[in-house]
């Protein structure tokens, strides 16, 4: 029996179509987007232009005390259970106990007790 395919060495290499096909496909769906994005910025543009036209925009200073005042007004208790001056002495009376489970912060460490005047110091004793 003969063998009727070419030996690897012999055999040329084809054209690769589809990779060509495919590479173009996402050339031009490219260029097709951004076609579209460009055009869609020029309509927004034109439409954001006739509505700054029809109402004035309020005064961004205003706007942002506005914004603080009801920040404010929240983190004082307007609307919560309690104040946050009164929550975060509450958590930190709870954390600098004996019984502390929170990672933050960490409790104290406890004052090693001042020697009295009256004793004299051991070292110096010793020393003598």
């Amino acid at each position: 029996m003969s063998d009727t395919t070419l030996p690897a060495a012999d055999r040329s290499p084809r054209f690769p179509f589809v990779t060509v096909g495919a590479a173009l496909g996402v050339l031009f769906t490219f260029l097709f987007l951004m076609w579209l994005v460009t055009t869609r910025e020029k309509e927004a543009d034109a439409q954001r232009a006739a509505d700054t036209k029809a109402e004035p925009k309020p005064d961004a200073a205003t706007k942002l005390d506005e914004v603080k005042a009801r920040n404010e007004a929240a983190l004082n208790g307007v609307g919560a259970k309690m104040s946050r001056d009164e929550a975060r002495g509450k958590l930190l009376a709870r954390l600098k106990g004996p019984g502390d489970t929170m990672p933050f912060p960490v409790p104290e460490p406890a004052q090693p007790a001042a020697p009295k005047k009256d004793e004299p110091k051991k070292d110096a004793k010793e020393k003598q």
